[in-house]
């Protein structure tokens, strides 16, 4: 799996586009909302209104104007206190015009959750590593594929070696049919069991 510079040097206290698999969309449950926390972020110091999320191990995302307003629509109100208990689904939009870059971003969808919550995906059954998003798919997109093609779920490193495997096993098993005919038809000049027809 390739690995992005922004996986490595993305911002250690707040969720930022790093903290996403390629398409992947994060369905989170706000916790709290500090209006006045003291954040550190590349531009110093300064105050700002900080999400806390439910979820272990996930970062808290600093609120903007953008991220204010689809919370406001999700939660059905524009206050900090009525939003502890709303989940939201989080994603990264591009081509954002901003500080005269292009940039990408964390953005809320302005509605409720679509996505299932996120399951806990199986690990990889061949290596025992854990199954992370690839090709355009999520993890658990990605287990259920590999279960139902392989029978098993799978990372995408492991599939595609069981992928390989499988053509290798197919192209010797060709070559060794050819070879066992070849000998058949060569050793006296007949067909077995044949009626001395043409070898097809």
């Amino acid at each position: 799996m390739k690995t992005h510079w922004k996986k490595v040097v993305s911002d250690p206290n707040f969720i930022g586009e790093g903290d996403f698999q390629e398409g992947e969309e994060k369905v989170l449950t706000i916790d709290r909302v500090n209006a006045s926390e003291t954040v550190t972020t590349a531009e110093g110091k300064s105050k700002k209104a900080v999400i806390h999320w439910k979820e272990s191990g996930v970062k808290p995302m600093i609120l903007n104007v953008a991220r204010s307003k689809s919370i406001e629509k999700v939660s059905g109100s524009g206050y900090f206190e009525d939003w502890p208990g709303t989940a939201v689904q989080l994603y990264i939009k591009h081509g954002i015009k901003a500080f005269g870059e292009v940039v990408s971003a964390v953005r809320v969808r302005p509605y409720k959750p679509r996505l299932q919550r996120q399951q806990s995906v199986p690990p990889c059954t061949d290596c025992g590593k854990p199954i992370q998003s690839a090709h355009g798919m999520t993890a658990e997109r990605l287990a259920a594929y590999t279960a139902r093609n392989y029978g098993a779920p799978l990372c995408a490193e492991c599939a595609t070696h069981r992928r390989e495997k499988a053509a290798e096993v197919a192209q010797d098993e060709a070559t060794s049919g050819e070879n066992t005919l070849n000998e058949e038809a060569s050793g006296d000049g007949q067909v077995p069991d044949g009626d001395g027809g043409e070898l097809l």
